[in-house]
């Protein structure tokens, strides 16, 4: 990638005592600097990754180095490197007292001199906008003032990797934009490298330099908005599943059994409602264009809400040249070679 990784991980397993669940990862670079997306249903492995990188957990086997250094080769250089990464998590954990003891906890732990602790405080909280929360006692703030202390007293220690565990979660719409704005300003001022998780695949998009795709422990390639679950049944030539009545995903060859499949973004066509007589089938679903966002070399993103909900790629011509806006209905088609089976 031409800069230095901030983590190189190469073939990480890590399996939870009483639990079946494994997170499984070949091979994963994370450049030094950059912001990085973590998107995937719920147990896909994204928190379980987040405790990972910021080791917290051991991974059960594998490699994984932090700016080229291995942090579990010492108790003592595991609690060096520690300093350096902080996570903030779904439900945030603040300690008993004021805003301002929270904050520079994580400052007295690293020996940073006392002087400097109001000013760093004082800026922390401008960043998440709680100016003059300092003297507030934290058991009367309200849950999304609490993710932003929480924030803030990440922020304040000015990390090497800040890790954000769906960082919007808990808080209000009015105040998404200013957390979003965090994130990249942190990046920008202070070189950190930013790893998020994120149901949102828009906002994904929006801040990450690069965004990973996870579903049942494993890296995927695409986004699992594209993801259907269904019990496979066959006529011998072709299958199909059935993720809602009457709405069904044909694919070739024989199968039998629950599968999961995706669709690629990119191999989904997109047509004007009005030709609905005029399109062959199979995998042809119809539904209004809920979501477009412009991405670079003029290519649009679209999320098509209806009988399945899809989101896919395509040229911003195409879309002109065929009328297609917002709110437009639509039909989108895609052949049974472009379904990709994953699991069973």
């Amino acid at each position: 990638m031409g800069m230095e990784p901030a983590y190189l991980l190469h073939q990480i397993g890590y399996r939870y005592p009483a639990n079946k669940f494994v997170l499984d990862l070949e091979r994963l670079e994370v450049p030094a600097g950059k912001i990085i997306a973590l998107v995937g249903p719920n147990g896909a492995g994204k928190t379980t990754l987040l405790l990972l990188l910021g080791l917290l957990k051991k991974p059960t086997r594998g490699d994984l180095k932090f700016f080229h250094s291995d942090p579990w080769q010492s108790r003592e250089l595991l609690y060096e490197k520690r300093k350096e990464v902080v996570l903030v998590t779904h439900h945030p954990y603040l300690f008993q007292g004021t805003v301002f003891e929270n904050l520079v906890f994580g400052l007295r732990v690293r020996g940073i001199p006392e002087p400097e602790w109001k000013g760093r405080a004082e800026e922390a909280l401008a960043m998440v906008e709680l100016d003059g929360f300092e003297d507030q006692p934290v058991k009367g703030l309200s849950a999304g003032q609490s993710q932003r202390v929480a924030l803030a007293r990440a922020i304040i220690i000015r990390p090497r990797v800040l890790l954000l565990d769906e960082p919007t979660a808990n808080i209000d719409a009015s105040m998404v934009s200013r957390v979003e704005s965090v994130i990249s300003e942190v990046n920008a001022q202070l070189s950190t490298t930013v790893i998020f998780s994120t149901h949102n695949f828009s906002q994904a998009f929006r801040l990450a330099d690069q965004v990973l795709y996870f579903l049942d422990g494993k890296q995927v390639k695409y986004s699992h908005e594209n993801y259907f679950s269904g019990r496979a049944e066959t006529d011998g030539a072709i299958s199909w599943i059935e993720p809602k009545p009457g709405a069904k995903i044909f694919f070739p060859g024989r199968h039998q059994g629950h599968l999961t499949v995706v669709i690629s973004p990119e191999k989904i066509e997109m047509f004007p409602a009005s030709q609905k007589q005029t399109i062959p089938g199979p995998n042809i679903f119809s539904g209004r264009i809920t979501r477009l966002e412009m991405a670079e070399n003029n290519l649009a993103l679209l999320r098509m809400s209806g009988e399945l909900n899809f989101r896919l790629n395509r040229p911003l011509s195409e879309l002109d040249k065929k009328g297609i806006s917002l709110s437009s209905p639509v039909l989108v088609r895609f052949a049974p070679e472009a379904v990709e089976l994953i699991r069973k």
